[in-house]
């Protein structure tokens, strides 16, 4: 009894310093950074750090190669989507590389430029 007790004032005290904004989507940063010759530029650390994270679907590890699968923007870059872990997850690659009937990348182009007109 004690301890649902604990837990449940631990729930509220957490509830009551949540932020504000807790529901607001966060993965959105702005226009990206680019290099000279208009490249979107990418944070190799960020990476690194989602792999530490996450280890690959198929092999279970965090580093080597992940046969069939690629890590992938949710809110792509090109349309304001932020290079940081929380934007990142793992994608079978005939769907991030357009390979198979479907084709993430180019269809969320589209999707989030309405979004954002």
């Amino acid at each position: 009894m004690r301890v649902i007790l604990l837990l449940a004032i631990l729930c509220a005290s957490a509830l009551a310093h949540a932020s504000p904004d807790a529901m607001q989507e966060t993965r959105y940063c702005g226009e990206p950074r680019r290099d000279a010759e208009g490249r979107i530029l990418r944070r190799a650390d960020v990476l690194v750090a989602f792999r530490k994270l996450y280890a690959c679907p198929v092999t279970g590890r965090h580093q080597g190669a992940c046969p069939g699968w690629a890590i992938d923007h949710v809110i792509p870059l090109a349309v304001g989507g932020c290079d940081a872990v929380r934007n990142l997850q793992w994608l079978p690659s005939a769907i991030k590389s357009c390979a198979g009937t479907v084709c993430k990348d180019r269809w969320e182009r589209q999707v989030y430029k309405r979004a954002a007109q």
